[in-house]
């Protein structure tokens, strides 16, 4: 009776360690870029846009890795009061390490953190004022965090959502630059342990 009774939570130990794909889609925005004061200051201001992300990772039980590419659109709607339609993409390759909550069970919440390359393309050249923005990209180091829940839906599958802050190193692209930029957003995903 007693190997009977530790069969089944050992079976269930080994269940949620091994390899797995992820993927999420959501939204993400771009926060709001100082522009400095010989351009004339004020701001950059963005619109939300289209999250996705793909990856292969590794689940050690609380701890897991990954590797992720993602790619995010945030239009900038808004330059020093002047409303403009310049579509700006982040796209990016991020190493990852996460703990989960409460390993083994059906809510797991979790925390992460990462780094990596990302390129910023602007797609479309405008000026305003004295910012000219032209068409090009930058290809720069960021770092980001997640906070989320996932929720075991089989054996195999978990369901998620989280919270995320994706941080880049300074850009400049033409003659603008870009600093302490950042952004944010929110996704739904999957983890599928093969």
């Amino acid at each position: 009776a007693s190997l009977t009774a530790i069969a089944p939570s050992y079976t269930e130990e080994v269940k949620t360690k091994g390899v797995y794909f992820v993927g999420s889609v959501g939204l993400g925005q771009m926060a709001d870029i100082n522009i400095h004061s010989s351009d004339g200051g004020g701001k950059m201001q963005f619109d939300s846009g289209f999250a996705g992300e793909l990856g292969i990772g590794y689940d050690f039980g609380p701890l897991r890795t990954q590797v992720i590419f993602n790619s995010i659109n945030s239009d900038l709607t808004n330059i020093q009061g002047t409303a403009v339609n310049i579509g700006v993409d982040s796209s990016s390759f991020m190493l990852e390490g996460a703990i989960d909550f409460r390993d083994g069970k059906d809510w797991q919440p979790y925390i992460g953190l990462g780094v990596g390359q990302s390129k910023i393309d602007v797609t479309l050249a405008q000026t305003v004022g004295n910012v000219a923005l032209t068409v090009g990209n930058d290809s720069i180091t960021s770092a980001i965090g997640r906070l989320g829940v996932a929720y075991k839906a089989t054996d195999n599958v978990d369901i998620y959502a989280e919270g995320w802050a994706l941080a880049y190193e300074d850009f400049t692209i033409g003659t603008v630059e870009f600093y302490g930029c950042g952004m944010t957003g929110a996704s739904l995903g999957l983890r599928v342990r093969i």
